[in-house]
């Protein structure tokens, strides 16, 4: 519990309503600064929501993912039929149509069929392509989600800091009056560097201000990244910490979801994590890839048909109209490096995305197990401030303020015995919000795993 002083006088003797004063002072400035600003709370849910909604990657990869499923439809299609119109042997010294029996209007027509299974492959990388975009926003949803909380983390972690700032302020001005007063009435054996180390502290209080509130402009001033705007003035600093809503679920408790984690196997869950499923994609699409390479040596076929007409002969005679068919069909066979080339760098490609999948789990999975050290860290630290450390800087203050009241101790002792539970208040913050931007991480790589959210079922 933390005490404000108002009293500035230096002398011991006071009488009993002087002291009942004091006090009834030190209790009601307790809840001073209790009283948050008025405005709308923007809560870490209303955080998500907004940046979901306002996020123009998650709306481009539904366009995209339209896109690639088109062109797997359009990847079954054959190549379009090709027309010619042509006349053909027309003398030169009359052009006249019917003067030699050669002369005719011809009209074909072409088809190309595909090369071996290409279109088939083709319209499987591009299904593949779109499914991958779902997976897309899954990942994009949960790497908005993480920045948001620390985003949000930290605009609590500041306003928090300025509350506590507010507190030490108070205690330090007390202080100097207590010491000016002290030191101009000669009481004791305060000297003037008493009173100057106190203004010092203050006026080092002041760039802890300046800081704090920077760091709160800056965190507020973060959230337009992703809102595309800055965020609206109505909407205030949060007051309390939501572990709760930083799991994104209802269903899993904090204590479950850390059990959970801590007897996980972070190589096996995180395989299905949404950044190495993009790798498994990738991998499914360059295997696509190396199917249509392999296509590429087979021949390609294309068949035509024409019909030619002739005019009859200058004397009435009729003459006979021509039909031809044809096929065509291309010999790859003559360009075997160049072929043989393309298809060792697809494998190559289709290998090298498979190794970024395994690097990319031992990855994820290292940073699981440094996190949760970090958050075993930061939890035994925790258990000692809340048992031991807290508790003592609390008796220590009562007991200084008892010697205060009872006439046998100095106000200065009370003053830095509060001075140093605000610190250890500022300590406790700081391991409060460094175990909430923790855990944020921890959730973004487990619980976007399917078999995690399977497991915990």
């Amino acid at each position: 519990m933390s005490y404000y002083f108002l009293t500035n006088n230096p002398l011991r003797h006071v009488n009993a309503t002087c002291r009942i004063s004091v006090l009834l002072c030190l209790f009601s400035l307790f809840f001073l600064y209790a009283n948050s600003a008025k405005g709308q709370t923007l809560s870490l849910e209303q955080a998500f929501q907004l940046a979901i909604q306002h996020d123009p990657v998650l709306e481009g990869n539904v366009h995209r993912e339209h896109g690639f499923e088109a062109q797997a439809e359009a990847a079954l299609s054959w190549a379009n039929p090709q027309m010619s119109v042509s006349v053909q042997n027309l003398p030169t010294d009359g052009f006249a149509l019917d003067q030699e029996p050669m002369t005719q209007f011809k009209v074909g027509l072409k088809q190309q069929l595909p090369r071996g299974d290409e279109n088939r492959y083709n319209q499987q990388k591009y299904q593949v392509m779109a499914d991958k975009m779902s997976v897309e926003n899954q990942a994009r949803k949960a790497w908005l989600k993480r920045e948001i909380t620390l985003a949000w983390l930290n605009w609590f972690y500041s306003t928090r800091r300025i509350a506590l700032l507010d507190k030490e302020k108070a205690l330090l001005s007390q202080l100097l009056d207590f010491t000016s007063s002290k030191y101009s009435k000669g009481v004791g054996t305060t000297a003037q560097q008493d009173v100057l180390q106190v203004r010092l502290a203050l006026l080092t209080l002041d760039d802890k201000y300046v800081q704090a509130y920077q760091r709160q402009n800056e965190a507020k001033a973060a959230f337009s990244r992703w809102y595309g705007a800055p965020l609206d003035e109505s909407f205030t600093a949060p007051s309390s910490m939501e572990l709760n809503a930083i799991l994104q679920s209802s269903d899993v408790s904090l204590a479950s979801f850390v059990a959970a984690v801590e007897s996980s196997e972070p190589f096996s869950v995180l395989q299905h994590h949404p950044e190495a499923l993009l790798l498994q994609f990738q991998t499914q699409i360059e295997t696509q890839n190396l199917k249509i390479a392999r296509e590429q040596t087979k021949s390609q076929w294309a068949f035509e048909a024409s019909y030619g007409y002739r005019q009859d002969e200058p004397n009435g005679m009729s003459r006979a109209d021509f039909v031809s068919l044809g096929v065509q069909v291309d010999l790859p066979f003559f360009t075997q490096s160049r072929q043989d080339a393309t298809i060792a760098a697809a494998a190559a490609k289709k290998s090298a995305s498979e190794t970024d999948f395994r690097l990319k789990v031992n990855e994820l999975a290292a940073n699981a197990d440094v996190l949760k050290t970090r958050l075993l860290g930061l939890s035994e630290r925790k258990a000692l401030f809340d048992t031991e450390l807290i508790s003592e800087i609390e008796q220590l203050s009562e007991a200084e303020l008892t010697a205060y009241t009872n006439d046998t101790g100095d106000i200065s002792d009370v003053v830095n015995a509060n001075l140093k539970l605000v610190q250890i208040q500022d300590d406790v913050l700081k391991i409060d919000v460094e175990r909430a931007k923790t855990l944020a991480d921890l959730v973004y790589l487990y619980l976007p795993s399917h078999a995690f959210n399977s497991n915990k079922e």
